[in-house]
């Protein structure tokens, strides 16, 4: 996250402001919505090469027929890459968890829950949101819950120190406020935006450490050399 980007991250938590592309880039629907569609085509079957002639007509387009095969390997050109990764990340995280006796809890995704809800606006604007996304909140909670076990994980192995927020608070207060704040009032507030900055900056050397504590093996060629597992939902955390 650049200086500015965790500058406004400050201001907006120091204000009390829960915007709504924080929580839109944060659990990036669209994204969701590729994932949901890809694993559809895998559980309905993933058709190789040698299998066409067991490959179902999905669409007749005049003298052409579409199969199933051909919508599979064109999402597959178009988004498999992003998406391999993006399931990796999502089990390494749970399994790195599991070692680590990290868990998210049900007060834990009702309080992120409520907040989006808060700032969209109704119950039912955000179930009409997720429903044009083609998402339900069930299907949210569980890529949330993902999302939220990746931040104490990486929280724990980056936390962030004393020293970070009384650097920040020295460098940034004549901006807080004429008198400036007291550290201990706004301790909280400057202690999570170094924790977004933290996460975003070391997602990558972290993942490639935990690609490799669980040796990762690619077998299809085509992901044989895919880059390091992006974040779930959120290809270069926040």
């Amino acid at each position: 996250m650049s200086d500015r980007g965790l500058e406004e991250s400050f201001h907006a938590l120091l204000h009390g402001k829960e915007r709504e592309d924080l929580y839109v880039k944060k659990f990036d629907v669209s994204i969701l919505s590729t994932s949901i569609l890809l694993l559809g085509l895998v559980v309905l079957g993933v058709y190789q090469a040698g299998q066409k002639d067991l490959d179902p007509i999905l669409v007749k387009a005049g003298d052409t027929s579409i199969t199933q095969y051909q919508l599979y390997d064109e999402m597959k050109s178009l988004y498999g890459k992003q998406m391999v990764n993006e399931l990796v990340a999502q089990s390494l995280i749970k399994q790195e968890a599991k070692l680590q006796n990290i868990s998210v809890t049900k007060e834990d995704l009702d309080k992120e829950i409520n907040a989006m809800k808060q700032q969209i606006g109704s119950d039912q604007a955000f179930h009409d949101y997720l429903n044009s996304m083609g998402m339900n909140e069930q299907k949210l909670r569980e890529k949330m819950e993902v999302l939220l076990t990746r931040d104490k994980l990486l929280d724990k192995a980056f936390p962030v120190t004393d020293e970070q927020i009384q650097q920040y608070y020295d460098a940034n207060k004549s901006q807080m406020g004429s008198p400036a704040p007291e550290l201990d009032k706004v301790r909280d507030q400057i202690k999570s935006a170094l924790a977004e900055n933290n996460r975003g900056e070391n997602y990558g050397k972290w993942m490639e450490t935990i690609e490799k504590n669980h040796q990762v093996e690619w077998y299809d060629p085509t992901f044989a050399e895919a880059d390091s597992a992006q974040a779930p939902t959120e290809t270069q955390g926040k």
